[in-house]
């Protein structure tokens, strides 16, 4: 009896999983700028990190709207790679397209490649809330060789977001691009 009551339970949880919902992955993408395709040497290293977001952020589902202090999961939209990680890879790739004499390198990094600048920034929110995405972090400029801040700067921006989870992962890539552009100004007042 018990064999027939454990064969009926394999063949049910087969069955299930046989239809479980297909999930999709979304992620984060830099500004296509083609203008920047002209081959120049690496004359400057910067640091990026570290990157923290908010704890409600650290998760692989995708948080599809907030309203009244609720978030709202999108069924079966999950992020490719951790939004910590995304964001560094971006917002060094859009540097990097903005001015290609630069080389970044993620934090930690190793003691043989310290940069002299290292960017850190903290995401306290990333959201859509009625169509509209938005961002509010806080991003500084660090001289790592006088251990001293150069520059710390707020960032809140809002943009429009098509539906859906690949509407709000273009809608953040939009957002981070204004980032990027802002830093972009400011390293080159600094590099100077």
């Amino acid at each position: 009896m018990q064999k027939i009551i454990l064969i009926v339970s394999m063949c049910c949880l087969m069955f299930a999983c046989q239809h479980s919902p297909k999930k999709n992955y979304f992620y984060l993408t830099p500004q296509s700028n083609a203008a920047s395709e002209t081959k120049q040497e690496i004359t400057q290293l910067i640091g990026i990190g570290p990157v923290e977001i908010a704890e409600y952020l650290e998760r692989s589902q995708i948080i599809d709207n907030q309203t009244d202090n609720t978030l709202n999961l999108s069924e079966n939209a999950y992020w490719a790679e951790p939004l910590d990680k995304s964001i560094t890879r971006v917002i060094a790739l859009n540097l990097t397209q903005l001015n290609s004499s630069r080389s970044f390198v993620s934090f930690p990094w190793r003691s043989d490649s310290k940069p002299r600048y290292s960017l850190r920034l903290r995401v306290d929110n990333l959201l859509r809330t009625d169509g509209k995405a938005s961002i509010n972090t806080t991003w500084e400029l660090v001289d790592n060789d006088r251990k001293s801040t150069v520059l710390r700067r707020n960032f809140i921006r809002t943009t429009t977001a098509a539906p859906g989870a690949k509407g709000l992962a273009q809608a953040y890539s939009q957002l981070l691009a204004d980032l990027s552009n802002e830093i972009n100004v400011e390293l080159d007042k600094v590099q100077q």
